[in-house]
């Protein structure tokens, strides 16, 4: 703002210095109009040797010009005339000024000598100048005061913003950047930073959840795993099918714990989502779960709607499947259907066996972590939780329906193929 005023007191000196020029063009012409107040007729130009060659302190010369460029007449008639000038003209010199009038086909020029004049005018304007000089000096102070006085009071509410976002840590992720005070310009700035403080700390608070649960839940088998361990030491004989099922049992609590993990660091990190064929990641879901249902001698009697889309992840979609199925598989019995079908906004896939229903008041127990319907059945009581967390990624939900017969149902909005873009298959 201070550079702007100075710029803006520039341009008014420089205008100012050259104003001179301005003002004796127009007092000239204000002149010329005073002394042609009486011109005679525009066929004969012998007024022109009447008209004063002394007036307003200044020497006057007139020369009239035929349509050929040839002198008709000069006042005062001593072989000096003002040179032809184009009409409607003026020429602003050192000492003389000279402005041109069309006469009919003849062209009047005139000349005057305004020395005098023109070094009282400038006497006049310095004295304006230094006058003005003084005020835009004046003015150019207080103006500068003002905006070092209206930065100040502008941006120290940045820096209470800024100095409370330098104590924002991990210990208190809680703490945001108050928008109440700041300048309307700056606000967006600290709404969208405040956005991304909220992200990160979902994201974190992700993380440590998922550190001290999956400390927690390998903790017993490390535990077991070790009296394994040593008591094949002590009696010098290793029971490999035990390890290798503790084994096993570990690497399924990991992958189920990272799956998750993953699933809620998209929730709390969103990042583009795609459009996927819901239809084709069942058939697949199925086509990678058949063998298994045949070795437990399952039926599996699926129907799915073709050309449903989704928004979401391709691969978290499929382990969602999946783990519908193998917990179909490993807590249910009978067979399994598998329908998928469009409802007027969104597609719904259920999953159905013959085992029977869970009370209505264990039913959002099941989505809990660690919580199983028998407790000391297999698995680990993660699959539906990831299930339900993949499903909220994309919008939807899980849900399990009422009937007396296992019913699991993945709601999730239809996606609109804006521009012709397929699904990534």
């Amino acid at each position: 703002m201070a550079v702007v005023f100075l710029l803006g007191a520039a341009n008014v000196v420089i205008y100012l210095l050259d104003i001179d020029q301005d003002l004796r063009s127009h007092i000239m012409n204000k002149q010329v109009d005073a002394l042609f107040a009486g011109a005679g007729s525009k066929e004969r130009f012998d007024w022109v040797r009447d008209l004063p060659t002394r007036f307003s302190e200044a020497d006057w010369r007139f020369a009239v010009y035929d349509s050929s460029g040839a002198l008709m007449l000069s006042s005062p008639d001593d072989g000096r005339p003002p040179a032809l000038l184009a009409p409607g003209k003026e020429r602003i010199e050192g000492q003389s000024a000279t402005i041109s009038r069309t006469l009919g086909t003849s062209v009047l020029v005139v000349r005057k000598s305004d020395w005098q004049e023109r070094q009282e005018l400038r006497a006049l304007l310095r004295v304006e100048l230094a006058g003005s000089t003084f005020v835009i000096a004046a003015l150019g102070m207080l103006s500068f005061l003002m905006v070092i006085t209206l930065a100040a009071w502008v941006l120290r509410s940045v820096g209470q913003a800024a100095a409370l976002a330098r104590r924002i840590d991990a210990e208190d992720a809680s703490k945001r950047i108050p928008v109440d005070n700041l300048p309307t310009e700056i606000r967006p700035l600290a709404v969208a930073a405040n956005g991304a403080l909220e992200r990160l700390a979902r994201a974190y608070a992700s993380e440590r959840r998922f550190t001290a649960e999956a400390a927690h839940e390998l903790r017993t088998p490390l535990a077991v795993l070790g009296l394994r361990l040593q008591k094949a030491r002590s009696e010098d004989k290793v029971d490999w099918d035990s390890i290798d099922r503790e084994m096993k049992q570990m690497a399924r609590l990991v992958g189920q714990l990272t799956a998750l993990a993953r699933a809620e660091s998209h929730a709390a990190l969103p990042t583009a989502s795609e459009t996927i064929s819901m239809s084709r990641v069942v058939r697949e879901a199925v086509a990678d779960m058949m063998l298994l249902f045949e070795t437990f001698d399952r039926v599996v009697d699926v129907e799915i709607a073709d050309g449903l889309l989704v928004n979401g992840n391709a691969g978290q979609m499929r382990q969602a499947v999946q783990n519908l199925l193998e917990n179909a598989l490993h807590h249910g019995k009978g067979t399994t259907k598998v329908v998928l079908q469009a409802g007027p906004d969104e597609a719904v896939l259920d999953i159905e066996d013959e085992g029977p229903a869970p009370a209505t008041e264990e039913r959002e127990l099941l989505f809990d972590r660690f919580h199983k319907h028998r407790q000391t059945g297999p698995g680990s009581g993660l699959g539906l939780a990831i299930v339900r967390q993949i499903a909220l990624n994309s919008g939807g939900d899980v849900i399990i329906a009422q009937g007396e017969n296992f019913r699991i149902s993945v709601i999730l909005p239809l996606a609109k193929n804006v521009g012709g873009i397929g699904p990534r298959q």
